[in-house]
């Protein structure tokens, strides 16, 4: 291993674009937020050390051996996948990147292309939450002295159709970071400071030409190079070298070990593939590689499905592999299944919960019935609102579900009982004493709320997903300005915007039948939409009762419906 001359951040970014520096398939995806690019950038202005990076010299023949894939250019949150390189032979200079991936990709991203990252406040499948971003940099702006802070304003800001910063600010000048890269010589930049107007004073010109020096000028880019071409050995120092940084997690290394081991399926290709599909099912979900190996290891009937190396490392990989298609058909059917009760990323509070539906399909085979869908949803929603059963002792709680499956006697379906027989022999009862009945009775506006509502008010048509969790009484009736004006006393006002958002409040509505209430009283909501008949066959069914004239009977109502849930959840939960 040597260490390479340094060279230039624009040299460096050629070599991507060119493809002469390309990824491994043992690399995870790039991972950084705009903050983490911001930063980089700021750190060479101020000419503070980024770290050297680790290549490998991958020659022709070694390369026609395994799979590469280019640098993101153009980053997209929900799909942040490299595409692969078609070619890796035939491009007689080839440096694989072992070390470096995240800060060169920030690189790229900030100066060649941009990025996609979801807004705060905004859902994942609104077509607005991901605005295209490019990297700019304000030459206005005072130069900072606070180490913690950012010394230049650097910003990833959503562009126009033009390509230029939404909402630019009064204040600032927004110079775009990539547009550096065509000027070839910094004399140039008196030009460029010129044209921009920006001549009353000498610091966007400074910035510029300390801009310029970065990205052309300066040896930033420092490597060691390995040109061993012993893939084994590769891999030692890959592990080596990604012990810092954005540590590896345990997926990471297992997705590794798949992609370097399967011969016949492009395992990351396919992972991916797959996560992206099952992320869009139904309302949408929030599953990632993690999700679909621990699926594999279950369904697989590895000993042990704990993210361990050494269990990608056994002659069972090759049964994953062989089996890789039945799998991925069960993940999706799993996923379909429970998208079918409601489930979405908003109340699916944990994805392991999946596993032991996803290994009863795998395992008999069978079509599902409507007997088996009504005991996994059933056992689903008990497992979800039982705390503690799927944040610990996880691994060896699905290793003992899944032999009680596949020794289930019966054979007559989903088989519930034995599946809690051996939750119960982990220490994973799926009983409720009153005190959880009174803790499940006060439930925020969280996944835990959906999950009792899909028990209490099953009539409610949420196979499509095509619902709206409601608030009876609406959160905009229940700011303290709007309580104080309709006569609740002031002691009363906390109380009030407490239990707004909790389950006592909270009623499933198809999107259908679902009309905004603004700041209606529910039953002048219930008065505009629905005849007389309906409003009394809505309220006995979502367990209403009489509401309401005056926005100070809200606490009455909550109470009294609270009781009703109560009692329905003590006959689903405990007589049932």
């Amino acid at each position: 291993m040597a260490f390479q001359t340094p060279i230039a951040i624009k040299e460096a970014i050629n070599n991507i674009q060119n493809s002469r520096y390309l990824l491994p398939a043992i690399q995870r995806e790039f991972v950084w937020r705009p903050y983490q690019i911001e930063r980089l950038f700021d750190s060479l202005m101020r000419g503070y050390p980024i770290g050297s990076f680790l290549f490998w010299r991958v020659e022709p023949e070694t390369a026609k051996n395994y799979n590469f894939y280019q640098f993101i250019t153009n980053y997209d949150q929900r799909k942040p996948h490299n595409p692969v390189f078609g070619a890796p032979g035939a491009v007689p200079a080839l440096k694989a990147v072992l070390d470096g991936q995240q800060r060169l990709t920030a690189l790229n991203v900030g100066l060649y292309g941009s990025g996609r990252w979801k807004l705060p406040r905004l859902w994942w499948n609104n077509p607005r939450a991901f605005p295209e971003r490019r990297l700019f940099l304000d030459l206005l702006a005072p130069r900072l002295e606070d180490e913690d802070e950012l010394s230049y304003k650097f910003r990833l800001l959503p562009i126009d159709k033009t390509g230029r910063p939404e909402r630019p600010g009064e204040e600032a000048h927004w110079y775009r970071v990539g547009d550096i890269l065509d000027v070839e010589d910094s004399s140039d930049l008196i030009d460029v400071v010129f044209a921009l107007e920006l001549t009353d004073t000498s610091e966007p010109l400074k910035m510029l030409t300390r801009l310029h020096r970065v990205v052309h000028g300066d040896g930033v880019i420092s490597a060691y190079e390995e040109t061993n071409q012993d893939p084994e050995r590769v891999l030692n120092i890959f592990v080596r070298a990604n012990k810092g940084g954005t540590a590896l997690s345990y997926s990471d290394m297992l997705l590794s070990m798949a992609v370097a081991q399967w011969d016949k399926v492009d395992a990351r290709k396919e992972i991916h593939a797959l996560v992206d599909e099952i992320r869009d099912i139904g309302g949408g979900f929030s599953f990632n590689h993690d999700f679909v190996l621990k699926a594999c290891l279950m369904l697989g009937d590895s000993d042990s499905i704990r993210f361990k190396v050494e269990n990608f490392k056994k002659p069972e990989i090759g049964t994953l592999q062989d089996e890789w298609d039945r799998i991925r058909k069960t993940i999706v059917e799993a996923v379909e299944v429970v998208s079918s009760f409601g489930y979405s990323r908003q109340s699916l509070t944990s994805a392991n919960a999946l596993l032991p539906i996803a290994y009863y399909l795998h395992h008999r085979q069978a079509r599902l019935g409507d007997t088996d869908r009504n005991a996994m949803r059933y056992w689903l929603i008990r497992s979800l609102l039982k705390r503690g059963t799927w944040s610990s002792g996880v691994d060896n709680l699905l290793v003992a579900i899944r032999q009680a499956i596949k020794e289930d006697p019966l054979h007559d379906g989903f088989p519930i009982r034995a599946i809690e027989g051996a939750m119960a022999s982990r220490g994973k009862k799926l009983t409720f004493d009153e005190e959880e009945l009174q803790d499940l009775a006060d439930a925020w506006y969280d996944g835990r709320a959906c999950s009792l509502l899909f028990l209490l008010y099953d009539f409610v048509d949420v196979a499509t997903n095509r619902f709206h969790v409601d608030h009876v009484f609406p959160r905009a009736l229940m700011t303290p300005a709007r309580l104080r004006k309709a006569g609740v006393a002031e002691g009363q006002v906390p109380e009030y915007e407490d239990r707004v958002n909790r389950l006592a409040n909270l009623q499933l509505l198809e999107v259908s039948k679902h009309m905004p209430k603004g700041v209606k009283l529910p039953g002048d909501w219930l008065c505009t939409h629905y005849s007389e008949e309906e409003r009394r066959n809505h309220c006995h069914l979502h367990d209403l009762g009489d509401l309401p004239a005056e926005i100070t009977g809200f606490i009455d109502f909550y109470e009294a419906r609270r009781n009703r849930m109560l009692e329905k959840l003590r006959g689903l939960l405990v007589h049932r």
